[in-house]
């Protein structure tokens, strides 16, 4: 016979796990949208600060101004800088920092811009940093592509999860309320019925074989309140019985005095020459005393 304060004790327990384990869950999709905000920021100024830089040398190269692309080198070493250190992130997701690594080469495009100011051919030059310019544009566009489809999938598959164990939480919570209504609800409402049942005001409360053990001891106590009620019944019973068997027989005695008297007046009536009426004043009071001592002893008996 399962317990219902125990069964109680693992449904609240159970419940606070599930509970606890959605909101790490739900503190754990806050982070990643914390993270992949930051990462998808940074991402987006690399991409601004290149084409800024794209922009610069394109301009320099149309215009033939040296100074123009000489003012690119350094705005290209701190975005590739900046990328090596992005890389090294631990913050950033593994599967992104291999998406990033090799591919994005700032530093060939620095080389070929040296080589060009260094007295380089200007048109093959131009041409070939020009394609490695779009190269490395497209490689940054590419990533960030990646960067908000990781975030996108990581935080769908997170909310998945959750709905899952809230789904798992809300099955367990249905299935128990059932199985509560079945083995606690049903057996007290039956056993109220037999309380409630005329018929059935003596009998003991048996508990159905499906209810729990704190039904089981209810309806123990329930009858053995009821014994202690019947037995208390049957002591004052007795009790009313003894006095009034002493109070027949006292005035059974005292009755009996009296009809003896009656009896004796009755036998001495000629020689004390009563009255007839006298006579049958002294044969009522025996006839009545008569009676009604039958009647004492049929209540006795």
């Amino acid at each position: 016979m399962y317990s219902l304060k125990r069964h109680l004790w693992l449904a609240f327990i159970l419940m606070a796990v599930l509970l606890a384990l959605i909101v790490t869950l739900l503190l754990r999709q806050q982070q990643l949208n914390r993270d992949f905000a930051a990462i998808a920021g940074h991402s987006g100024q690399m991409i601004f600060r290149f084409a800024t830089v794209r922009e610069l040398i394109t301009s320099g190269l149309i215009a033939g101004s040296r100074e123009k692309l000489e003012q690119a080198i350094p705005e290209l070493e701190k975005l590739h800088t900046d990328i090596s250190r992005f890389e090294e992130d631990p913050s950033v997701p593994p599967q992104l920092s291999v998406a990033l690594i090799g591919r994005i080469d700032m530093a060939a495009v620095v080389i070929s811009l040296r080589k060009m100011l260094n007295g380089g051919e200007r048109s093959d030059g131009g041409v070939q940093l020009q394609e490695q310019l779009r190269a490395v544009a497209d490689q940054l566009l590419r990533y960030d592509r990646i960067v908000v489809g990781q975030a996108r999938a990581a935080i769908v598959t997170l909310q998945k999860t959750i709905i899952g164990i809230m789904g798992l939480g809300i099955s367990l919570a249905s299935f128990g309320l059932v199985y509560l209504y079945r083995r606690t609800l049903v057996p007290l409402v039956r056993m109220t019925e037999q309380l409630r049942d005329p018929e059935d005001q003596e009998a003991d409360v048996i508990p159905p074989a499906s209810a729990c053990r704190e039904l089981a001891e209810l309806a123990e106590a329930i009858g053995q309140r009821r014994q202690r009620g019947r037995q208390q019944d049957s002591d004052a019973g007795d009790a009313a019985m003894a006095l009034l068997a002493e109070t027949v027989n006292e005035t059974t005695n005292q009755l009996n005095g009296i009809m003896n008297y009656a009896q004796l007046l009755s036998d001495t009536a000629e020689e004390l020459d009563l009255p007839r009426e006298h006579r049958e004043m002294l044969h009522k009071i025996i006839e009545g005393g008569t009676r009604i001592a039958g009647t004492w002893g049929k209540i006795t008996s």
